[in-house]
């Protein structure tokens, strides 16, 4: 399979490094974090191979004979047709269950994190229209395809049979079971105990509550916020509420609405209340293991949504910009204090909240300037303008004075200061408006 030679990142050139600065992409610049992000996958992929011939003693022969017979399934699906085993393995949760195996010590944890790769051949099998039969195990009464949708199912043991068009998902190997039906590259689905994930209105993307990897076992945020289940967001006007967001991203400012579709893969709602029965609203995250997975809890208005995506997009773009090209050398202590957190931030830290705040600066801005907005709402979108702007002036100077940005990290603080100063100048103090990420940057 490629991902045995994966081929080296391409490097942004400055004209692309500068516009990345001023938290804008050309077409050409999000070809280049996408295939950043899909290289990262692929070396990710490739770890878990050296992984596991270091520790072949260590890993039941049985375990490792059904990891090879996935391997082999998702090669004869890249054979068929790579774009759809790469769009497979791109998808977030995918890294996610990369990153968890990774860490996972060896033992009964592994073999279980090590299973799942058959459902992610599955699916990458299903896409391509692959032939194939096979039989995968659930994991709490669940199996997951990623990006597809979860069979619910008691039965330890689901046979899976596909054909060009059509696959059978048979709990147990008996019965008529659930039927996927794959046509124009979308799969749909039907039958006893079947769940597909639902499109986001207007893109590729989709709203996922059914995963068993969106979201990190420990919850999200100091409320250690789960993610939402299907019953919780049947209920919610979350569709809408991304129809109406993205419509008035697109209003405001296209560009951004179109990195916004780009790069973005699903939509995970969290739930508003923890387990310790903390609530708690505004939330958002992402995370660098699953990028173009944006976390958050359903936003109170559409404009909210919209500053939603704008933020958690420039965390992702940063940190496969990083990948790419280092910004900085900064080691994860926290010595710098901002405007958006009551902790000391550690410099990646105090870069990822600055990107992410200047692009806000900029969206509300526009908000504010959007011609027939009501005085009030106006008045409102100008004040988060002000207080975004705020902040990252004063987060631009612990940036540029520090040793610890590389010559390119300089470059690219220097191009966000200069988008800074174009953004107009703003009186009073310094108010933080609106939830920040609950790690103030991407984890």
């Amino acid at each position: 399979m490629t991902v045995r030679h994966v081929e080296a990142n391409g490097v942004p050139a400055p004209a692309a490094l500068a516009r990345l600065a001023r938290t804008r992409s050309a077409p050409a610049d999000l070809d280049l974090l996408l295939r950043g992000r899909r290289s990262r996958r692929l070396i990710l992929l490739k770890s878990l191979l050296a992984a596991l011939d270091r520790s072949a003693e260590s890993v039941p022969a049985a375990v490792r004979a059904r990891f090879e017979e996935h391997w082999r399934l998702l090669e004869r699906a890249e054979g068929h047709d790579p774009a759809a085993v790469h769009d497979t393995l791109d998808y977030p949760t995918v890294g996610t269950w990369l990153a968890r195996t990774l860490a996972a010590p060896t033992g009964i944890e592994l073999t279980c994190r090590l299973d799942h790769f058959g459902s992610v051949a599955a699916a990458a099998a299903l896409r391509a229209g692959t032939p194939f039969t096979l039989t995968l195990g659930p994991r709490d009464g669940l199996l997951a395809l990623p990006g597809i949708g979860v069979l619910a199912t008691p039965a330890p043991a689901v046979r899976l049979t596909a054909r060009a068009h059509t696959v059978h998902l048979r709990p147990g190997g008996r019965g008529a079971g659930a039927v996927l039906l794959r046509t124009g590259g979308r799969i749909h689905g039907t039958g006893p105990g079947w769940r597909g994930l639902r499109r986001l209105p207007g893109t590729t993307a989709l709203l996922d509550d059914l995963d068993p990897y969106r979201a990190p076992p420990e919850g999200i945020g100091r409320a250690a916020l789960p993610p939402a289940p299907r019953s919780a967001t049947g209920a919610e006007p979350w569709l809408r509420r991304w129809r109406s967001a993205l419509a008035l991203l697109r209003a405001i400012d296209p560009q951004r609405a179109a990195e916004t579709t780009a790069l973005l893969r699903c939509l995970v709602p969290l739930a508003r209340t923890g387990p310790y029965g903390q609530g708690a609203r505004g939330v958002s995250a992402t995370f660098r293991a699953a990028p173009g997975a944006v976390l958050a809890t359903l936003p109170d208005t559409a404009a909210d949504l919209a500053a939603v995506l704008v933020h958690e997009t420039q965390h992702g773009k940063l940190a496969v910009l990083h990948d790419l090209l280092p910004l900085h050398h900064a080691g994860p202590y926290a010595v710098h204090r901002v405007a958006w957190r009551t902790d000391p931030r550690p410099l990646a830290g105090v870069l990822q909240g600055t990107y992410a705040h200047l692009a806000l600066a900029d969206f509300w801005g526009r908000v504010a300037g959007r011609a027939g907005l009501p005085p009030g709402a106006r008045s409102a979108a100008r004040a988060r303008h002000d207080s975004y702007r705020r902040q990252v002036a004063e987060a631009l100077p612990i940036l540029l004075e520090s040793n610890e940005l590389t010559p390119a990290g300089v470059e690219f603080t220097t191009g966000m200061r200069q988008h800074h100063a174009g953004l107009g100048q703003a009186a009073g103090p310094t108010e933080a408006i609106g939830e920040p990420s609950p790690f103030g940057d991407i984890r």
